[in-house]
């Protein structure tokens, strides 16, 4: 009877102890296929390149996703866009060139469409719309903080019409937007499209991606000299409003003097080039939907971050 009892009480215990194992195994590969997800989109990494080389290549869209994209998985085309004459450029009239990652992009949790439609619009391809979300000329098809931006500018009473041009795209390190990176070149040939209208504001925010790549301060400060410097020698003369912006995801190596962060902080010269926001600290986790991207609470703090600081420079007194 004794050993009976024994007998069960060990197959009781092994049930257990390889519940937990199996537990465990679980809970560490659901972790480690978060943070690789996590990774490898900062990082524009196997499988993430490929699956957006094969989508852009090949026109393929999600379940959700309707849009139709061009080679550098800049959306081009989606339903539901209002087209309308543009705006004639006049002193009141603000021009924002949007450049960056993802969160420069349409990855935001809430699309937002704008709350002045005769004055905020969303130029690309030589055509004005509506502003809305997802913005035309950048990557995704979700929601994003420029919209909000322009209607803030609006409401402070900056501008009396703004047009936005938005170029970000999701996963890209600073060396792809830098002189003789394939970035830069698209950006060079939208600016060149845009015959009717000057830039009067840059917004850049991207960094996720160059934190997970180890780019050094040297570096980046290296790269985002030579984007500005190709911009004005393509006649771009607009001051750049720019973030401290590095987290994204999880990462046990990530700590907020990073070198990414240092360069973007380095930066700032007060006169040409203008720290609008550190994202990496002004937003708490609720900010972000996926630890990465923008909730819409942080649309909303970005996007007055930046409000606040092209209106200063923009009305000093």
């Amino acid at each position: 009877m004794t050993d009976t009892r024994e007998s069960a009480r060990n197959n009781a215990s092994s049930k257990i102890r390889k519940a937990l194992i199996v537990t465990c195994l679980s809970l560490v590969t659901l972790s480690s296929a978060y943070l690789f997800g996590a990774h490898s989109y900062a990082r524009n990494i196997f499988p993430i390149d490929l699956i957006r080389t094969l989508k852009n290549k090949y026109n393929i869209t999600s379940a959700l996703g309707i849009g139709q994209y061009d080679e550098f998985g800049r959306l081009v085309a989606i339903s539901g866009k209002k087209e309308v004459s543009c705006p004639a450029q006049s002193s009141e009239t603000g021009v924002l060139l949007s450049i960056g990652q993802s969160n420069a992009a349409n990855f935001a949790e809430k699309k937002v469409i704008t709350r002045y439609p005769n004055q905020v619009f969303n130029y690309y391809d030589g055509k004005c719309f509506v502003a809305s979300s997802p913005l035309l000329g950048a990557s995704g098809e979700e929601g994003e903080f420029i919209t909000p931006l322009a209607d803030k500018l609006i409401e402070y009473g900056t501008y009396k019409a703004i047009v936005i041009i938005s170029s970000g795209i999701g996963g890209t390190p600073i060396a792809r937007w830098q002189e003789d990176g394939d970035l830069n070149q698209m950006l060079l040939d939208t600016l060149v499209s845009i015959k009717i209208y000057g830039v009067t504001d840059v917004v850049w925010h991207q960094g996720e991606a160059d934190f997970y790549n180890s780019t050094s301060t040297k570096i980046y400060e290296r790269s985002f000299y030579s984007l500005k410097n190709s911009l004005r020698t393509a006649g771009v003369t607009a001051p750049f409003f720019i973030a401290v912006a590095t987290k994204c995801g999880i990462s046990p190596y990530w700590k907020a003097s990073n070198p990414t962060a240092i360069g973007q902080k380095n930066l700032q010269d007060n006169s040409q080039i203008f720290l609008a926001v550190n994202t990496d600290e002004l937003l708490e986790n609720e900010d972000r939907r996926d630890l990465c991207h923008f909730s819409e609470t942080g649309q909303l703090k970005t996007a007055t971050a930046y409000a606040d600081a092209i209106h200063k420079y923009r009305r000093p007194h």
